[in-house]
């Protein structure tokens, strides 16, 4: 195989040099950052060591690390924690997405220093919940008052936030009109003709989509987030609902195909762009989906088009220090979210039916081999992070 250092600079050559060394960056601040931004390492890895061989199939979002889990406002306005990350989403075998989020478990806990046999009875107890609530069969969602530990934290901190202070933290008015505040960290200024061309990608929307109509489109910039997406076009974009009389945010995000598609032979359903597929995805597996969910040709590039909310947040590995009891309580709640995405999206464009799910999950013996596999998937993201550093490319 060829080295990791080739394997990465061959995914990221299309990205533009300057958006590319600041995914390269981000890269090398740590082992979990860097297999977040890494997918195509793990479905490379997952190919040589286990394989993508099982009949069974299934829509994943392709990157379920623990990060990718997290709150949003559905289009009813009511709050939802769930997967929330569907770039690399596809049609797959169930296996890949509980090892991903398993493997990156394991990263979290080398990097908070916990022994292996600690880490490798809380996989246990992870994996058991995510096969008695495949087993099970039926597709619930995560209640806020059922939440435990670091998550009923996270829920309380989440009433506190609401949309005008969200508006007024990102924006600021200058000579009479609001304009979204530059060089903060997240939003970087681009220029008037990169400005009118996003302008007028988005126009039609406004005639086309309910959710558009009554929107101004005021300002927007170059936006700063995620990791695996880091060197991707994204911009955030400033909208007045004369209708409302209310500000909003809305993100836009190229897309690309999805790292799996290189090396699984399941053929896929056929879907007009990429960002159609990762919102198709997104719809099924989540229990409700995000306002403003839609697609937008710009300059001949495909973006996916959602708001940006004050309720839009996702849990940190930051948020547990070096607590793993607090981060596998967590992970105890998020393990059946994952099995909740794959049945709800059961018997949906070419995946298979819920029965099938149920009948997987109660043989069993694949559970011991995923555990296995997570622990040689995280010693092989090591072992790349540590030959990137020294590689010091940026």
């Amino acid at each position: 195989m060829p080295s990791v250092i080739k394997r990465i600079n061959e995914y990221n050559k299309a990205l533009p040099e300057d958006l590319k060394k600041i995914k390269y960056n981000a890269l090398h601040e740590s082992p979990f950052r860097f297999y977040r931004g890494t997918c195509h390492l793990f479905a490379e890895d997952f190919k040589d060591l286990y394989g993508y061989n099982s009949k069974l199939k299934t829509w994943t979002c392709g990157d379920a690390h623990f990060e990718n889990f997290g709150s949003y406002k559905g289009a009813n306005r009511l709050v939802y924690f769930d997967i929330n990350d569907f770039d690399e989403a596809i049609l797959s075998n169930p296996q890949p997405e509980i090892t991903r989020f398993l493997t990156s478990l394991i990263i979290a806990a080398q990097q908070m220093r916990v022994e292996d046999a600690i880490v490798h009875n809380a996989l246990e107890e992870i994996m058991q919940k995510y096969t008695a609530a495949l087993s099970a069969g039926k597709a619930l969602m995560m209640e806020s008052e059922l939440a435990r530990g670091v998550l009923k934290k996270y829920f309380h901190r989440l009433q506190s936030r609401n949309r005008e202070s969200f508006i007024t933290k990102h924006t600021e008015q200058v000579k009479g009109k609001w304009i979204l505040k530059q060089n903060d960290g997240h939003f970087i200024p681009i220029d008037k003709k990169k400005k009118e061309e996003i302008f007028t990608g988005l126009r039609p929307l406004l005639k086309q989509n309910k959710h558009f109509a009554g929107l101004d489109l005021l300002d927007t910039a170059f936006r700063l987030a995620g990791t695996g997406s880091l060197g991707l076009l994204r911009y955030a974009v400033l909208c007045f609902d004369k209708h409302k009389n209310k500000h909003y945010l809305i993100d836009i995000k190229q897309t690309r195909r999805s790292c799996y598609e290189r090396v699984l032979k399941i053929e896929q359903p056929k879907f007009a762009t990429e960002a159609d597929r990762i919102i198709y995805a997104e719809y099924t597996m989540q229990y409700n989906a995000i306002a403003f969910l839609t697609s937008v040709n710009i300059a001949g590039k495909c973006f996916v088009v959602k708001e940006m909310q004050p309720l839009v947040d996702k849990l940190s590995l930051e948020n547990f220090g070096t607590d793993f009891a607090a981060l596998k309580e967590s992970a105890l709640d998020m393990a059946p979210l994952i099995a909740y995405s794959q049945l709800r999206s059961s018997g949906h464009k070419g995946s298979s039916t819920a029965d099938d799910l149920m009948r997987f999950a109660d043989k069993g013996k694949w559970e011991k081999e995923l555990i296995d596999l997570s622990a040689k998937l995280a010693d092989n993201n090591n072992k790349y992070y540590k030959a990137f550093r020294e590689a010091n490319i940026a």
